[in-house]
């Protein structure tokens, strides 16, 4: 896809947009990526960031998934897997999503220096190298850096592999493309802010900044859920150009639900979270009976004309959401 001003792209997640045609496309390499790789027993992390999520297995003897585990909960209520999926289980649809719908507006091509943040054993960075790019990934845990090295060099990809905080980026080149699947919401504001502002001198002229991240989620460490937020967070600090919709748009559908107000409290998962400051002690009686939280893509680019450069003032006017859900809480 060739976005142009006009396209909404900059835009929460939906499941119709894996619909289409050249979406399919990319589910059908995907499937094939993974099912490559199993057969080779090479490792890659699962959405949850752990290699295999494995399975569960009853008193009873019985395979399958504990109704109380966090990872499914996650997935929301009245979770659908999607058709033709190879591996529901460690890669649910959410991820088949953020990854087509990256792909969908950029035109990679073989050669290109991709740098992705916070993607050692992704899916992810491993699609950008099977696709010929020349793929940098940095990331904290250096046993997902060590498995994408040795992954790389049995599959002979340009894929290389680096134990570094993305907030402590250094690189003496710059990138075609920088992107990040889901990594920034775990990060605090200020570091959001402080890492974006150096993205622009990573990118060579013309280079995209492409985004993933959780939308509403309601977490007090995430905070990621207007268009404000996007702006203030992303876009303003980068001094980079918005490709697409300058407004990003929310559709107000939510996916995926917080473990945390899951409507069979789960205590013990309560009490850590208030204990790492994700949700206040007032809340941990608190549940609901809706998903409450989505995924979010953003698009930008460094723009050749230094004059293209944004102005630090948002254009934009940043008025109440239209779109105001009911209450779902309950005690």
């Amino acid at each position: 896809m060739d976005s142009d001003n006009t396209s909404i792209i900059n835009k929460t997640m939906d499941f119709d947009d894996l619909k289409s045609y050249r979406a399919r496309q990319i589910v059908n390499d995907l499937n094939g990526l993974i099912k490559q790789l199993k057969e080779r027993d090479l490792k890659l992390s699962s959405w949850y960031g752990a290699f295999d999520l494995g399975h569960w297995k009853s008193r009873f003897g019985i395979t399958g998934f504990p109704y109380d585990s966090t990872e499914r909960i996650n997935r929301g209520y009245g979770y659908t897997s999607l058709e033709g999926a190879f591996d529901d289980r460690n890669f649910p649809w959410f991820l088949y999503w953020e990854i087509v719908w990256v792909f969908l507006n950029n035109k990679f091509k073989p050669g290109h220096k991709a740098l992705d943040l916070g993607g050692s054993s992704s899916l992810f960075s491993y699609y950008l190298a099977s696709k010929g790019l020349n793929v940098t990934t940095v990331d904290v845990q250096k046993s997902l850096v060590d498995n994408a090295n040795f992954v790389a060099g049995r599959m002979n990809w340009s894929l290389r592999n680096v134990v570094m905080d993305m907030r402590k980026l250094k690189f003496d080149e710059k990138f075609d493309h920088i992107t990040s699947i889901c990594v920034y919401e775990h990060l605090p504001r200020y570091d959001r802010v402080n890492v974006n502002a150096k993205i622009r001198e990573l990118l060579v002229d013309g280079g995209k900044f492409s985004i993933t991240f959780d939308y509403r989620n309601p977490s007090m460490k995430a905070r990621i859920g207007s268009p404000k937020d996007v702006w203030e967070q992303f876009i303003e600090p980068s001094g980079l150009r918005i490709r697409g919709n300058e407004e990003f748009y929310d559709s107000g559908e939510n996916y995926l639900l917080t473990p945390f107000f899951y409507n069979k409290r789960l205590w013990l998962h309560k009490m850590l979270s208030v204990a790492k400051g994700h949700y206040p002690l007032r809340d941990i009686l608190e549940t609901k009976n809706r998903n409450d939280y989505t995924f979010g893509a953003l698009f930008l680019e460094k723009a050749s004309d230094p004059k293209g450069r944004r102005d630090r003032v948002s254009p934009l006017n940043f008025a109440e959401p239209t779109y105001r859900p009911e209450s779902n809480l309950k005690a």
